[in-house]
């Protein structure tokens, strides 16, 4: 297994009259980069459906380093942060195709049980695609967007 990387290039109906992509949009890339990751350890909507269980984003915080224009292929690399028994701790990279950062995303899952609607650990082979994928090594060097706070820096 190695770092999930997820594609995709910038649609005419993502830019905005800046001629860049809009800022919901990275929302919208980054919600898909987190479906598809999750399905890749296992929560497909097959899964979903058979096990009752899904995930709920419970916070998320987009910084926006870099203008992407329409046409543009970019791809968000998905690195796990940290992680217990329901919820997953992620730090996603948006970069272009010079591999240079436009943006970056930090979001907190939650694992839920669908028949209850409360939050569950997570099932036995989703847990272990965890488990695995937390072995790949995540995080090395703590990105300054990690935990960041916004607030306007007083003199």
């Amino acid at each position: 297994m190695t770092q999930f990387q997820y594609r995709t290039t910038v649609k005419d109906i993502w830019v905005d009259h800046n001629q860049h992509m809009n800022d919901a949009e990275y929302n919208r890339v980054f919600s898909d980069a987190t479906d598809a990751w999750l399905a890749e350890l296992g929560l497909d909507m097959e899964a979903i459906d058979k096990l009752q269980y899904t995930v709920f984003t419970l916070e998320n915080h987009v910084m926006y380093l870099k203008e992407i224009k329409v046409d543009e292929p970019i791809t968000v690399k998905v690195a796990l942060y940290d992680y217990d028994a329901k919820r997953l701790h992620v730090f996603m990279n948006l970069v272009d195709s010079q591999n240079t950062r436009c943006a970056t995303y930090e979001v907190m899952l939650m694992g839920m049980d669908t028949t209850t609607g409360r939050p569950s650990a997570f099932p036995g082979k989703i847990k272990n695609a965890i488990d695995d994928y937390a072995q790949l090594g995540g995080i090395q060097v703590k990105p300054k967007e990690l935990g960041h706070l916004i607030g306007i820096k007083r003199k």
